[in-house]
């Protein structure tokens, strides 16, 4: 697939995200001096009140519903309806972009996560919670970014070879809307990783 540059007002970039400590607060906060607007989605956590929260509705949350279901399939992980709340408002973050840019860890069929779960799934994946939202993006098409925090590289997603193709350099947002999302678990890796895309982006 490929996904061609489009013009964009970049005193007008929204990134959409999820207001968690470590990746979420990163892309909000260094967004910021560039003017980068962020919506923090959130849906019924009373613990989240940071000013860029968004509550998002029912019907995008039951949306998110099922389109973790549909994210599960690929992925097969167990016991996840305890975390419906915080998975299924992922749907929003991913429904409201074109682009995704993710701080994590990729995972090969077969291997163990750096938290020691082993993926069931038949493709590479992306650790934890994130994980759904990548995956979800993949479902429907979005233009994926992913560093990984131990490989230290950028990784994009293919839809030709349906596998993480390493990057020489760090992208840039080409889109007025893009999701800026990743691991709790931030590394300075990972917050340079950040600021590299802002700074690619503004500067150019």
């Amino acid at each position: 697939m490929i996904f061609e540059d489009e013009k964009i007002d970049l005193k007008n970039i929204t990134c959409h995200s999820g207001g968690a400590l470590g990746s979420d607060t990163y892309w909000d906060q260094l967004g910021e001096p560039f003017g980068v607007k962020t919506n923090a989605y959130s849906y019924k956590t009373s613990y989240h009140n940071g000013k860029s929260k968004v509550e998002i509705t029912d019907e995008d949350y039951l949306q998110g519903v099922e389109e973790i279901s549909k994210a599960n399939k690929v992925l097969s992980r167990y016991g996840i309806s305890k975390y419906m709340n915080l998975l299924a408002r992922n749907w929003s973050q991913v429904k409201y972009s074109t682009q995704i840019f993710a701080i994590g860890f990729i995972v090969e069929p077969g291997k163990k996560s750096p938290k020691g779960y082993y993926s069931k799934s038949k493709y590479q994946t992306v650790d934890g919670g994130t994980g759904y939202a990548i995956q979800m993006g993949v479902n429907h098409n979005k233009d994926i970014y992913v560093f990984d925090q131990l490989k230290l590289s950028w990784f994009r997603w293919s839809y030709s070879s349906m596998t993480f193709i390493k990057l020489d350099e760090s992208p840039k947002i080409k889109t007025q809307n893009f999701a800026g999302i990743g691991t709790r678990e931030i590394t300075s890796d990972g917050i340079s990783a950040i600021k590299d895309v802002y700074t690619k982006t503004f500067e150019s």
